[in-house]
């Protein structure tokens, strides 16, 4: 099911998860909290524009 591992979103999710690491770590919980939604955020736009590029690819490829 895995097309393509793509470099800059994985890039991103790696530093926004060692961001909210450090974050922890040093005791900053606002910003450890602004970056847990922002990367939960950036996933789910991430899961969704991918969901909707592979329906319209699969509706192109039925014509």
């Amino acid at each position: 099911m895995i097309d393509k591992i793509n470099i800059v979103d994985l890039t991103v999710i790696i530093g926004l998860v060692v961001a909210l690491v450090l974050a922890i770590f040093y005791d900053q919980n606002e910003l450890a909290m602004s970056i847990a939604s922002g990367l939960l955020g950036y996933i789910g736009g991430n899961i969704k524009t991918a969901a909707t590029t592979n329906r319209r690819n699969d509706d192109e490829s039925v014509h």
